[in-house]
């Protein structure tokens, strides 16, 4: 009895997930920036700000795995399967931006509180 069925090509479903998961990062990242640009809420703008490096991460995360994908040659001969190491680094670096842009912005708002229309923050449940 052996084992013959198809499972297909399970690197086609990792880009595919990537790309839904970049759209679906992009819908939810526009909708904090305008909550937040409109109730004026630091919590919702460094949210949508961590979406955006997410989204960044998932395109380098996309296109490394497109690249990894491709054969070796005279010039390459490992092929490009360290695209997903570079690929990591750069999220990494991106993420370590992103926090030091909010830790100047939540300094910035220490100094100079804001208020924040919570109506907009809050979802009530009736």
């Amino acid at each position: 009895m052996g084992h013959n069925h198809d499972h297909g090509n399970i690197k086609d479903v990792k880009g595919k997930n990537l790309l839904i998961s970049i759209f679906l990062n992009i819908g939810i990242t526009i909708a904090q920036v305008i909550g937040g640009l409109l109730s004026g809420s630091l919590a919702l703008l460094s949210d949508a700000l961590h979406n955006f490096s997410d989204v960044l991460s998932l395109l380098v995360s996309y296109i490394a795995n497109i690249l990894s994908k491709k054969d070796a040659s005279l010039k390459h001969t490992f092929g490009y399967k360290r695209a997903e190491i570079v690929a990591a680094f750069v999220n990494a670096s991106t993420l370590i931006v992103v926090a030091v842009i909010l830790i100047i912005e939540a300094a910035q708002r220490f100094k100079n509180p804001e208020t924040i229309n919570s109506n907009l923050v809050i979802c009530y449940p009736f």
